[in-house]
């Protein structure tokens, strides 16, 4: 499990990171699903939806300190589970987050560039890495809402 984990983090981070790298060489305005998604390049200073956004190197400094607290808490839980959905749901979110990490680290923001709307109404604004952590989180969610053929003939 634990290869499955660091095998789907690392495919979520190169993903990120080579989308990233292709797409801040070119111009925005693109669209990828006409009414539904563009691509529209945005730094992101804050958290989601630019929450907590901050221009200060402290500031910048301590949202780093907590997203590395947060990826090696994801670390343990995937090195530790004995569940394959659990370790590439776990290695998903660990990606997506190392993947913000980098952004912030490197850059001093995160490069958002994935505009979903309906129409004229805009939805959010992200890029792969937040796509891959609300990935593995939904996978988490579908597990434990979906009882495993197992625990159904467990009950029966």
């Amino acid at each position: 499990m634990k290869r499955l984990a660091l095998g789907a983090a690392l495919v979520a981070l190169l993903l990120n990171i080579l989308a990233e790298h292709w797409l801040m060489t070119m111009r925005s305005g693109i669209v990828l699903m006409p009414g539904l998604a563009d691509v529209h390049q945005v730094w992101n200073r804050g958290v989601s939806f630019s929450l907590l956004s901050q221009d200060s190197a402290t500031g910048r400094y301590l949202l780093i300190a907590f997203l590395v607290a947060i990826s090696l808490g994801v670390a343990v839980m995937a090195w530790r589970t004995k569940h394959w959905i659990h370790a590439l749901a776990f290695g998903l979110i660990l990606g997506g987050a190392v993947g913000n990490l980098f952004d912030r680290a490197f850059y001093g923001a995160v490069f958002d560039f994935l505009f979903l709307h309906l129409g004229a109404l805009p939805l959010f604004i992200c890029n792969l890495a937040d796509v891959f952590i609300s990935a593995g989180t939904l996978l988490l969610v579908l597990d434990f809402l979906l009882p495993s053929k197992a625990a159904q003939k467990a009950r029966t």
